[in-house]
């Protein structure tokens, strides 16, 4: 019998493993993201997280997406598992830090409330105010890599709805000839009411779907909109599922380190079936 913990991070839901003892290697936790993450068949959730060994931090989070792929790094996802490792022991004390495919992660886990210290994240490869269009669809990009490659649209106004944004992002997503690795698209709104904020709307690999919220992909709204000159150095990011909030520093003319704080709720304690793994 497996156990786990369901959780979500502003509506970006999760279920997150203690794999300290490796009983399960890589392929069965991709085959268990892809079975135990279906909604409706199964417990449903946008991926899973799990919780290693590590000789250089005090745990690595893996991160399995809803497809069974394993991905680089997960803002919401890492603030979940963070608050985990402190509520089961796994981390030493709420103050810790973690590997992650996407760089080491230092995280501040206080109640249901989680600040991270992302990896810097480098410009040296970040691309400003593109052009490309998709089913007739033109628009300006900003394309970079905060630990998962992202790009991110500003709009002017809201033309759709929520989930009718799905056909757009996969559409540019898929955009191959532009993001080799696939990308997570951001549909990005200025929100003077909020101070300059930002209201964020993601289209996540992995999940292939729209997610209520993508602590990354506010990260990397926030960092497009400095680069454009259109936001500060502080934003919040308004998801449809909470509020994220994005503090940014340059430690270089071609770095920046990046600052996130949001929720982290624990939902249920699971104990998994074998039916679930059919």
């Amino acid at each position: 019998m497996i156990n786990c913990s369901k959780m979500n991070g502003n509506g970006n839901d999760f279920l997150v493993m203690d794999n300290m003892s490796l009983t399960l290697d890589g392929d069965e936790l991709s085959r268990c993201a892809r079975l135990l993450c279906r909604r409706r068949e199964a417990l449903g959730a946008d991926g899973l997280l799990v919780a290693e060994p590590s000789s250089s931090a005090d745990f690595k989070m893996r991160l399995f997406n809803r497809d069974g792929s394993e991905g680089e790094m997960c803002g919401n996802g890492a603030r979940c598992i963070a608050r985990f490792a402190f509520e089961k022991g796994i981390a030493p004390s709420e103050d810790m830090s973690f590997e992650t495919l996407g760089g080491t992660v230092h995280a501040v886990a206080k109640g249901d409330r989680v600040t991270l210290d992302l990896a810097p994240v480098s410009l040296a490869g970040a691309v400003t105010d593109a052009k490309a269009s998709v089913d007739g669809y033109e628009f300006s990009y900003t394309f970079l890599t905060v630990g998962v490659p992202h790009v991110v649209i500003f709009e002017r106004e809201r033309r759709r709805r929520f989930e009718d944004y799905a056909p757009l992002g996969r559409a540019i997503r898929g955009r191959l000839d532009l993001f080799p690795q696939g990308a997570n698209v951001n549909f990005a709104l200025l929100t003077e009411k909020r101070g300059g904020g930002l209201d964020v709307m993601t289209y996540e690999r992995g999940v292939e779907d729209m997610t209520l919220s993508c602590g990354t992909g506010s990260t990397a709204s926030a960092i497009a909109g400095l680069l454009l000159g259109v936001t500060g150095s502080e934003v919040e990011v308004v998801n449809p599922g909470g509020v994220n909030r994005v503090t940014l520093e340059f430690s270089d003319a071609e770095t920046i380190c990046p600052r996130l704080e949001g929720g982290a709720l624990m939902i249920a304690e699971v104990s998994i079936l074998p039916d679930a793994l059919r």
